[in-house]
């Protein structure tokens, strides 16, 4: 066949997807239950947040990516939390809910270790209405799944104090090949494993600063290795700027507020990789929502720090 348009459109969608089946987004550290289901349930507040991001500003079709967050303890030692998650690419879409459990045991009087355990389902659409042919009819489309609901499991470890944290977890762990729209058919968006493992620490300047590194590494079969950088400075645990680089790929600049209950931040991400030629950059909005949390301990919300969370007792 020759110049046949969808065929490279169908690779650039699956490329994209493979990369963007768990998006990361620039301000993964107010979104830590996003990369580990063991987060649930370890901050002294019961964060609510709603991430969006639009990548690549200028590109047609460039990835739209949302995030819906909620979780709280359950029980003494236990947390659960849910994820709904929307990204779109061109003509593919990946919309997907997962739910995870948490137990959480000490083991020092500073520090908790947290093993935490998640489902999800994820559906995986291609409008075929957004794909253009020269060949009427063509088998590239007809024969490509349109519509897929794929189930799975992710699980996770985190270690975490008042002034520090480390994760580590694994998603994807059975790597479905099952649709649930038709079960004797084998998927063709599978979904390939990921591993990350981020930590980071709140270095203390005095009664109004802090310094607050962090790193996230991924690492996705099929997919290039990852690294994301970033450093924050806090005052007054209320307001932060901060930057972030993403190997290869971004440098971004982060802003933001914790106004009590509500926390916002934006970041902008500006593109290093050759696409810095087809594109203007990244924006992305965070906004937080810090509920009490009735099974954990009461924290002042001045004195509640989103990522290191004040380390409940």
């Amino acid at each position: 066949m020759k110049k046949i348009l969808v065929l490279c459109a169908v690779i650039i969608a699956a490329v994209e997807g493979q990369a963007q089946q768990v998006a990361l987004n620039s301000q993964y550290m107010f979104n830590d239950f996003t990369l580990n289901p063991a987060v649930a349930g370890t901050k002294s507040y019961s964060p609510v947040s709603f991430t969006y991001r639009r990548q690549w500003m200028g590109m047609d079709e460039a990835p739209i990516t949302q995030n819906l967050v909620a979780h709280t303890t359950f029980g003494k030692n236990g947390g659960v939390g849910v994820h709904l998650y929307n990204d779109a690419a061109g003509p593919s879409r990946r919309t997907g809910l997962s739910a995870a459990y948490s137990y959480q045991i000490r083991i020092s009087g500073t520090s908790k270790l947290s093993f935490g355990l998640s489902a999800a389902l994820t559906q995986y659409i291609l409008d075929r209405d957004k794909l253009r042919t020269e060949i009427p009819n063509d088998i590239a489309v007809t024969n490509y799944g349109s519509n897929q609901l794929v189930p799975d499991f992710n699980f996770g470890m985190y270690w975490y104090g008042e002034q520090f944290f480390l994760g580590l977890s694994a998603f994807n762990l059975i790597e479905s090949k099952n649709d649930l729209y038709d079960v004797t058919t084998e998927v063709t968006s599978t979904l390939d494993r990921v591993f990350y493992l981020n930590g980071g620490y709140s270095f203390k300047l005095g009664d109004d600063f802090s310094i607050d590194p962090s790193l996230l590494v991924r690492y996705m079969t099929n997919a290039p290795f990852q690294l994301d950088g970033n450093l924050r400075f806090v005052y007054k645990q209320k307001y932060w700027l901060g930057a972030s680089y993403r190997m290869q790929d971004a440098v971004a600049v982060l802003v933001g507020a914790d106004m009590g209950k509500l926390t916002f931040g934006y970041s902008y991400d500006i593109t290093t990789s050759n696409r810095a030629n087809y594109n203007s950059g990244t924006h992305e909005i965070f906004v937080g929502l810090q509920l009490e949390n009735k099974n954990g301990h009461k924290v002042d919300w001045h004195k509640r720090n989103r990522i290191y969370s004040s380390f409940p007792g």
